[in-house]
């Protein structure tokens, strides 16, 4: 597989060369100066998830040795990273620096920063990500999750330019989300990384039902506040237990929506093709690649098949760690580079160079 962009696929020295920058002007530190397609679906689908598991435990170790979840939408506000690799490992953070590089341009260093802090168990906690607001001025976007005693996310606070809101989750036996409410939260705490409830206020409550629908798909129902549908959702998965296809349907307006998932010969997501509007023809899809390990190398993504971005991720070849993304604006050959930085909960913290790749 290839291990670089596109357009260095003829001359890996100049991606080389910008490795070597990067390592010259970047360095990694915390953001604290004080020093997140196989869906786990209904137990009536019990037999597909055995065969599935029989299938995973005859594979060549899917699962262990992969640090980024292939499973969910890596670097989303959803929790993204592998929970027993981070905990196998006793990862406690893992901080980023962001760089760039224009065309003719040298590497510049972007001031913006990414943290993510676990607990543990090796479960995402939070996540923060410095930005430029549209003076020009930096600030922080801050997401915190909790669990419960069954390791199932019960809540995701978020911070935004009025303060904090909070959705809560709450679960059937089948560990599948029944109700979802929405509320507005007062900080206590005047430093803004830091959340201590003050005051909550409850905005909006949504629940949901599932219904089985032959042995390969069921139904999840969208109720409002009013107990009214609003919403349908239709799940269909293979002949082994991976979802092949979400369709989408609101009551009012009839407004569809789809998501197609392919995987490759180890079953693995391949392809996930997204049709945000069923009444036009645009799509946008996203093509994963591997290694031998299972690590996620790159995801390309393309827009009504033209092929728009390049997101790479290269690993320390000891430990397997991510050291690196590079992300690349295939038209204009825009680049930024995050390069990542651990600390441990043995107390050790190791600043892992590209050097060795």
């Amino acid at each position: 597989m290839l291990f670089y962009f596109g357009f260095f696929a003829k001359n890996k020295s100049i991606l080389n060369k910008i490795i070597k920058g990067v390592l010259k002007i970047n360095h990694l530190f915390p953001l604290y100066k004080e020093g997140q397609g196989v869906c786990n679906f209904n137990m009536l689908f019990l037999e597909l998830r055995i065969i599935g598991l029989m299938l995973f435990l005859l594979s060549s170790q899917v699962g262990l040795s992969q640090i980024l979840d292939i499973n969910k939408p890596v670097f989303s506000e959803e929790p993204f990273f592998n929970t027993r690799f981070i905990q196998q490992n006793g990862i406690k953070l893992i901080t980023g620096s962001r760089s760039s590089k224009k065309v003719k341009d040298i590497i510049r260093t972007k001031g913006l920063d990414y943290y993510y802090e676990f607990n543990e168990r090796g479960f995402l906690t939070k996540q923060m990500s410095t930005y430029h607001n549209q003076v020009e001025k930096k600030d922080t976007n801050i997401i915190i999750y909790y669990y419960n005693e069954k390791n199932q996310l019960t809540t995701i606070r978020k911070s935004d330019s009025y303060g904090y809101f909070s959705n809560h989750f709450k679960y059937d036996d089948s560990n599948q989300v029944i109700n979802q409410t929405y509320c507005r939260d007062e900080n206590y705490c005047d430093y803004k990384a830091d959340f201590d409830l003050a005051k909550q206020y409850t905005i909006n409550t949504d629940s949901f039902s599932y219904e089985k629908q032959g042995e390969l798909q069921y139904k999840k129902l969208y109720y409002n506040k009013y107990n009214k549908v609003y919403r349908e959702e239709f799940f269909y998965f293979n002949e082994l237990g991976n979802l092949r296809e979400i369709y989408s349907r609101y009551i009012i307006g009839n407004k569809k929506s789809k998501v197609q998932y392919e995987y490759d010969e180890k079953g693995r997501v391949g392809k996930i093709i997204h049709f945000a509007n069923l009444s036009t023809n645009d799509q946008e899809s996203e093509v994963f690649l591997y290694d031998e390990l299972d690590n996620l190398l790159e995801i390309k993504v393309y827009q009504n098949d033209k092929y728009k971005t390049s997101k790479q991720f290269l690993y320390d070849k000891k430990t397997y760690l991510l050291t690196a993304q590079l992300i690349q604006d295939i038209e204009t050959e825009f680049i930024q580079i995050i390069q990542y930085q651990y600390t441990f909960y043995t107390g050790d913290r190791t600043s892992l160079t590209l050097d060795k790749h």
